[in-house]
């Protein structure tokens, strides 16, 4: 059985998620929507939070949809991915000069029409757009789609080189590396040192972060240091819902980054944020401000 659960998707509901983590913290949003209800419902959720600022979206076509189908005892999900009108999505939409900030989150890799397609200098234009936006000074987040194929090698690997925060599961890991990290039993931790460090040699500059359902193990570029935090000793009975929960976990991350936190702390910070989420059916409602969080008890 299945119950219909409205979510605004994977970018708007970690934006969602670092607005609530902080009201003060200033986002800004650049993608488009369609004219249509499902883009009005997206625009409507966001206005709830004033610290959102999406006058960089484009409206356009029709709106990119996922239906994320969660099995009511099992919790299971199963995804039907629409991708509407925004195949074209180009850098020409994006309005650097209005987007001027710290952080650059481009998501998600292996989702773009025209962002995954190969580029003569860059390698692919969604390395473009990370260029772009590392010589505007900005830190750059990456997030990707999980999915068994080998498009990995040809869009993700080439993005990585304008990369300096790298966000992943171990399944995406595995698509970047070419070689599973994981078995039936979860992921296999005597090979986190050397997929960590692989993936760092694509060009990632300050954190290689994989997170998995048991913990979350990262790599500071810099120090070469290697961490793991388990995850969240969460009681039966408290998931009551898994979408969004790998949103929440990169929202922990981003503004343990943005707060100039260590890798440990990060990894922590990204393991309470996905248990917040998991406790409420929807994808946001169940995370609250980092003040809140820091005093959680699980």
């Amino acid at each position: 059985m299945y119950d219909p659960i409205p979510h605004t998707g994977g970018a708007n509901n970690l934006l969602v998620d670092l607005a609530r983590l902080d009201a003060d913290l200033p986002l800004k949003y650049s993608g488009q929507l369609g004219d249509d209800e499902d883009g009005r419902f997206v625009l409507e959720t966001l206005a709830a939070y004033p610290n959102i600022d999406v006058q960089n979206v484009t409206i356009r076509g029709r709106t990119a949809k996922s239906l994320a189908m969660t099995e009511r005892e099992s919790k299971e999900r199963t995804f039907f991915y629409d991708p509407g009108s925004s195949l074209d999505f180009c850098i020409d939409d994006i309005d650097f000069e209005h987007l001027e900030a710290d952080f650059f989150l481009l998501e998600y890799l292996l989702l773009f029409g025209k962002l995954d397609e190969a580029h003569p200098e860059y390698g692919t234009y969604g390395a473009e757009v990370l260029h772009a936006a590392q010589k505007r000074g900005m830190k750059t987040f990456v997030d990707m789609v999980s999915e068994e194929t080998t498009r990995y090698e040809s869009v993700v690997r080439p993005a990585l080189k304008y990369v300096d925060y790298y966000i992943s599961n171990e399944v995406e890991a595995s698509g970047v590396l070419g070689y599973k990290i994981y078995d039936d039993q979860g992921i296999i931790e005597d090979m986190l040192p050397e997929a960590l460090d692989k993936i760092k040699e694509y060009g990632v500059q300050e954190w290689v972060i994989i997170h998995s359902p048991k913990a979350g193990y990262g790599l500071n570029c810099r120090t070469g240091e290697k961490v793991k935090v388990p995850s969240m000793d969460l009681p039966k009975g408290y998931i009551k819902g898994t979408t969004g929960a790998g949103d929440a976990f990169c929202a922990g991350v981003i503004y343990s980054a943005y707060k100039e936190l260590d890798l440990t702390q990060a990894l922590r910070n990204g393991a309470m944020c996905a248990a917040l989420s998991l406790s409420k059916e929807d994808s946001n409602s169940g995370v609250t401000s980092y003040e809140e969080m820091q005093n959680t008890r699980f």
